[in-house]
């Protein structure tokens, strides 16, 4: 019976770790119900292989559809898209990079160290420093500092 047990913890130890290499965030839910299943043996002396399998597949499912939704945004983190995210690079100085042409895809700023694209309703020399006004996707938009 505790041989059961012990292999059953073993199982759910090893599930838990799979689910650090293997992509899809499901894997950890089989661990989850190795390791209630290694409990029940545990606490309740449970010998019948056929109903360790059926304490295994019902809490591995259990926790799969009730704890999914719960760990998945624990794990992954959200994304706040607030205003305020959205906005940090307004205001900001950059350099440029290559030359800005109205509605050009070539013009490209130096903005904290990284090159990004940028577009202008002006033309905008090499070397100038420009203000950050708004933001297309990944293009970053800009205007000449007078």
């Amino acid at each position: 019976m505790e041989n059961y047990s012990l292999m059953w913890f073993i199982i759910g130890i090893i599930f838990l770790f799979a689910e650090l290499i293997m992509p899809g965030f499901i894997i950890f839910f089989f661990g989850i119900g190795a390791l209630v299943t290694a409990l029940s043996i545990y606490l309740f002396n449970i010998e019948s292989v056929i109903f360790q399998i059926i304490i295994f597949i019902t809490s591995s499912l259990l926790s799969l559809v009730l704890l999914r939704k719960i760990f998945g945004n624990l794990f992954r983190g959200k994304v706040d898209s607030s205003k305020e995210l959205k906005d940090e690079f307004i205001g900001k100085k950059a350099i440029v990079v290559n030359e800005i042409k109205p509605n050009s895809l070539k013009g490209k700023i130096e903005f904290n160290g990284t090159l990004w694209e940028a577009d202008s309703d002006f033309y905008i020399d090499k070397d100038a420093v420009v203000e950050i006004t708004g933001r297309r996707d990944l293009t970053l938009i800009v205007k000449p500092i007078e």
